[in-house]
């Protein structure tokens, strides 16, 4: 699969909107990810020089949460919990 081209306006954009605080930095990973479904790598240079970070911190919050995603993902993803939280909750068995 082709990586995508980085669009460093859009990037930018996303960096006023949030802030370039040390607390904006999930935030900003957030929006990057709606817009290319996942996070390329090729952004990481750059969200780290504009949020005053190393590039080693936004790559260790991008795979420590479960919905940061490194790879490129569909239009529609399809989750499905089998923890107690649902079991709880009468959630369906699943086979």
């Amino acid at each position: 699969m082709n990586e995508p081209n980085v669009n460093y306006e859009l990037l930018d954009g996303i960096i006023e909107r949030n802030g370039c605080a040390g607390s904006s930095v999930i935030a900003v990973l957030q929006n990057v990810q709606e817009h290319y479904r996942y996070l390329p790598r090729e952004v990481f240079p750059h969200l780290a020089k504009r949020l005053g970070v190393s590039q080693a911190r936004l790559y260790s919050i991008a795979t420590f949460y479960e919905n940061f995603s490194l790879s490129p993902k569909g239009e529609y993803v399809i989750r499905i919990c089998d923890g107690t939280a649902c079991h709880v909750r009468k959630s369906t068995p699943f086979p």
